[in-house]
């Protein structure tokens, strides 16, 4: 699982997730000494575990599809009951 660093102060995220902690934290520092001076801002920042399956750019269809299919499975099923 992909790894992403996000800052609550400014509401930034990774814009690359990448394959090692490590390497997200150095994105994180950075953007720190870019954005925030090198101080930790105070709404929090930190590195997350990002599952790539729920963000629907995996192998399986986000939650949003599920949710339009099914709105169209009714709508479907209400034309047809007529």
């Amino acid at each position: 699982m992909p790894y992403e660093y996000f800052c609550e102060s400014c509401e930034a995220v990774s814009p690359d997730q990448r394959e090692r902690r490590v390497d997200a934290e150095d994105e994180l520092v950075d953007h720190r000494r870019q954005s925030h001076g090198g101080l930790a801002p105070a709404a929090g920042d930190g590195v997350r575990r990002v599952h790539a399956e729920a963000r629907g750019d995996g192998c399986l269809p986000s939650g949003s599809f599920w949710a339009v299919l099914f709105f169209l499975a009714l709508f479907l099923a209400n034309c047809w009951g007529r």
